[in-house]
């Protein structure tokens, strides 16, 4: 792919898949559209330093993400976070935030570090941090819209966003950014590795990540009984589910 706008027809593809499907893989794939359109729109009105490198690596990153899909929908080996992202779909006992934490979790905790190291010399990753920063402001940017979808079709999330007048977006705003300074932390470290060790050290970046996913799916602060009465508050439609997400594109 040579333009974000591909990533972005790819992305509609899966959307589609997911919902000819009825599956949950479209929860995430519509919150990353959603973001990598705002970074595009970013990257049109010129708001990171270098707005050429910064489209390189949009392209990059959600290349991970592509053939990670591919690879697991050909019954392919692709990273253990993204096996784990991947197979909670045929969970139907998971919440959608459960959905949409497990691919946030492999696409910034794994893959975010690593593409921004691939588009740099090697030992020279610094001057990245800043647009690299600027990334998650751009995407903060949308938050709100996309935490107002999710409060139509996940009620517990609205009494949230309202015991906390609508200053949490906890959802959103509090996984990002903390996988974001995890992903940070990769970057440096795959970008300071040789080649022949770098596929050693993505391994070990995604066990961690792999470990985080197992949290994501057996979260300790909520029981069984819990989760079994959050997951009736949401809206069972997977369609319309996938459809309302999809709709904050176009606000």
């Amino acid at each position: 792919m040579k333009t974000i706008e591909e990533v972005l027809t790819k992305l509609d593809e899966i959307i589609l898949w997911s919902k000819q499907k009825q599956s949950p893989i479209g929860y995430f794939a519509c919150t990353y559209r959603i973001m990598t359109a705002q970074v595009l729109k970013g990257i049109q009105q010129k708001k990171f330093e270098d707005n050429p490198r910064m489209t390189q690596l949009d392209i990059a990153f959600a290349t991970r993400y592509l053939n990670a899909w591919d690879s697991y929908s050909k019954g392919k080996k692709c990273t253990n976070s993204w096996y784990f992202a991947f197979e909670a779909a045929k969970n139907k006992n998971l919440l959608i935030l459960q959905h949409i934490f497990l691919g946030m979790n492999a696409h910034i905790n794994l893959d975010l570090g690593i593409s921004a190291a691939s588009i740099m010399p090697y030992r020279k990753i610094n001057p990245l941090k800043t647009d690299f920063e600027n990334i998650n402001n751009v995407i903060a940017s949308i938050n709100q819209k996309v935490q107002d979808s999710l409060n139509k079709i996940c009620y517990p999330v609205d009494l949230i966003d309202k015991i906390s007048n609508g200053k949490d977006n906890a959802v959103l705003d509090f996984a990002i950014s903390k996988a974001r300074d995890t992903s940070w932390a990769t970057a440096v470290m795959t970008s300071n590795t040789p080649n022949f060790l770098k596929e050693n050290v993505i391994g070990i970046v995604d066990y961690a990540a792999a470990k985080v996913a197992s949290q994501i799916l057996n979260p300790k602060i909520l029981t069984p009984a819990l989760m079994k009465e959050l997951k009736k508050c949401e809206n069972i439609d997977v369609v319309k589910n996938i459809e309302i997400l999809a709709a904050t594109k176009n606000v």
